[in-house]
């Protein structure tokens, strides 16, 4: 996986979620940080979220990875980060799946 397809995956689900929720969805970049472009986005929405670019994906992304950041009061992420963060997890989710 490239980080070009997480990043469709991750700006495709943000626009099905606004889109879901009735809420306006903006022209999305990789630099934009979802918490602060995208009306109520928040920690509620996050894991409908996630699991949406996992399908898109068609892999596993666990609970304790945050893919919009924030953790333990940590930094919100952009979309190119995130995007990062889940090619990361890729490569360690793909190593798992053949190693078994």
């Amino acid at each position: 996986m490239t980080v070009d397809e997480a990043r469709a995956a991750i700006v495709k689900t943000l626009q099905k979620v606004q889109d879901t929720s009735g809420l306006p969805c903006p022209v999305l970049a990789g630099g934009d940080v979802p918490r602060r472009v995208l009306e109520q986005f928040d920690s509620t929405v996050w894991p409908v979220a996630t699991s949406w670019i996992a399908k898109e994906l068609g892999m596993t992304i666990d609970n304790d990875v945050h893919v919009f950041g924030g953790k333990n009061g940590g930094p919100m992420l952009t979309i190119n980060q995130s995007a990062e963060l889940i090619c990361a997890h890729f490569a360690n989710y793909a190593f798992s799946v053949a190693a078994e």
